[in-house]
């Protein structure tokens, strides 16, 4: 009805009748408010509206705070570290390798960046409580926490019936060992009323890649968790952020040889939506693409089942997924036209 409509769009109505009545008499004449509105507008742009003083760049958001990035010592997780150091955050970053954690260290600090770096082994629970405690008594509690460290496997059901290691030990990494980082961490926040969360996902939860089963049930569940923490802590200044990250070219997705051929996001790229994450505090932040295939599903499954089978016949299984040894079939020959075009259109979505 129109009638609504004053709700959508609020039109405003301008009333002269108290400046005509009190210039009544004076011989002066109200100018058409065409002619100088712009003026009264460009004046509360520049000095009354209240985005003004909000500070959006990501040095108002993490200058002098501690931001701990896990996986920090490679791909997304140091391409994120170096950003937020150089805008005067506190970075803590942690990783199970300690050469090139020592190396990710000194290149945010060449940099003129504040680095902590600690060996942690986020698949095991006691030393996610240990650096808890750790980061707890070196800092005083965490302002952002990143959880990026992950693990995938690129494997088909059918060749993972005997595997069921594969399902444990993603689920490990990316659920429990992300969770016990923010269970350890969230209690500080709570007595502090403020708190950003954010957790790496993948686009795999919102198209169901096949053959990343183990991986994205993981990151599904840590989703998961995430919608009902925020249900809870949304009153309390503590924010939760999912990022479902399209395809990145990492050392996580090197052993894939077929991903040298598929559009791919560069580690800055990523780190770029990991930035605007932090500035913006959206609760999910995810490409087109990851969008449209979570739309298409909802609309018509059974439709959206037939083209994600057909990408299933259409990338194989890797030789290493099969448990052939040897030099590797996707290393012998590069991937056919069809599965470039397929690749092109789904745009950074894992095959």
């Amino acid at each position: 009805p129109a009638e609504v409509m004053r709700f959508i769009n609020y039109p405003t109505r301008f009333d002269t009748r108290e400046a005509e009545r009190a210039l009544r008499g004076s011989k002066l004449k109200l100018p058409k408010l065409q002619t100088y509105a712009w003026r009264l507008w460009d004046y509360w742009e520049r000095h009354l509206d209240p985005a003004l003083f909000v500070d959006h760049s990501l040095s108002g958001k993490v200058r002098r705070k501690v931001v701990v990035v896990t996986g920090g010592s490679s791909g997304i997780g140091k391409a994120v570290a170096l950003k937020v150091a150089a805008a005067g955050a506190k970075v803590v970053i942690c990783a199970r390798g300690e050469a090139e954690l020592a190396a990710a260290k000194v290149e945010i600090e060449a940099a003129g960046g504040s680095c902590h770096s600690y060996v942690v082994d986020l698949a095991d629970l006691a030393s996610c409580d240990a650096f808890v405690k750790q980061v707890t008594a070196d800092h005083g509690g965490v302002d952002i926490l990143i959880n990026n460290a992950g693990r995938s496997i690129r494997r088909a059901i059918a060749s993972s019936y005997d595997r069921f290691h594969d399902f444990e030990r993603t689920m490990q990494l990316n659920y429990f060992g992300s969770l016990r980082l923010i269970m350890g961490f969230l209690p500080k926040m709570t007595d502090r009323h403020r708190g950003h969360i954010i957790n790496i996902s993948s686009i795999g939860v919102l198209t169901n890649a096949p053959r990343f089963s183990a991986y994205v049930s993981s990151k599904a569940a840590l989703d998961a968790f995430s919608r009902c923490a925020q249900a809870e802590f949304s009153d309390q200044g503590i924010n939760f952020t999912t990022i479902n990250m399209p395809l990145v070219k990492t050392p996580m997705i090197a052993p894939t040889k077929m991903y040298d051929s598929v559009p791919t996001l560069s580690p800055e790229e990523a780190a770029d939506l990991v930035v605007g994450a932090i500035i913006e505090r959206q609760v999910r932040v995810a490409t087109r693409t990851g969008i449209f295939a979570q739309l298409f599903y909802s609309v018509s499954p059974r439709a959206y089942e037939i083209v994600m089978n057909s990408a299933f016949r259409l990338f194989p299984d890797s030789s290493a997924a099969k448990g052939i040894k040897g030099v590797r079939q996707e290393l012998q020959q590069g991937p056919s036209s069809e599965q470039v075009a397929f690749a092109a259109l789904m745009r950074g979505v894992h095959w």
